[in-house]
């Protein structure tokens, strides 16, 4: 059950980003809502749970991209082993370090993208609009995280990573 609730999450998360994310555009940029919902469930769930969840969520992307598959769920997979990482060394009531992690991720998203469109031939913004494009993600990312975390937290009753595996 919780692998279908979790797949629809992302399912949705991601139609939501190619449809009408792009509707919502500030300063060039649009809220990435797979990474801020890979995130949320790294941050909630652990990072065993947001590795895989960043698979599934980078194919998503990769289906609807131009190019291979496999650069987004690298990204992804990157930004949630850092967002792990952090979720299990601090507190995770907070909802100061969920914002600041998913700003960490997003560069990180963001560098692995860059990284693998330049190895794949792939064209690459210029370094000065990426670093623009790259600070403003963060924001709105990192604005969007913690009503989602809340969101996320009451769809999933408050369950930690440690409190699922048995």
């Amino acid at each position: 059950m919780k692998v279908v609730a979790g797949l629809l999450l992302l399912v949705a998360a991601a139609l939501v980003q190619v449809t009408w994310a792009s509707q919502l555009e500030i300063a060039g940029v649009f809220a990435n809502v797979v990474l801020i919902a890979v995130m949320g469930l790294t941050w909630t769930l652990g990072v065993r749970a947001g590795l895989l969840w960043a698979c599934v969520g980078g194919i998503l992307l990769d289906l609807n991209a131009p190019g291979p598959l496999g650069p987004h769920a690298l990204a992804l997979l990157v930004g949630a082993y850092a967002t792990g990482f952090w979720a299990r060394n601090l507190d995770r009531e907070s909802l100061f370090h969920p914002a600041a992690a998913v700003v960490v991720s997003t560069v990180l998203y963001s560098l692995v993208l860059i990284g693998s469109d330049g190895a794949l031939g792939l064209p690459i913004p210029p370094l000065r609009t990426a670093a623009q494009l790259m600070i403003a993600s963060c924001l709105y990312n990192a604005v969007l995280m913690p009503p989602a975390l809340m969101a996320l937290r009451r769809v999933t009753g408050g369950l930690h990573w440690e409190q699922t595996v048995s």
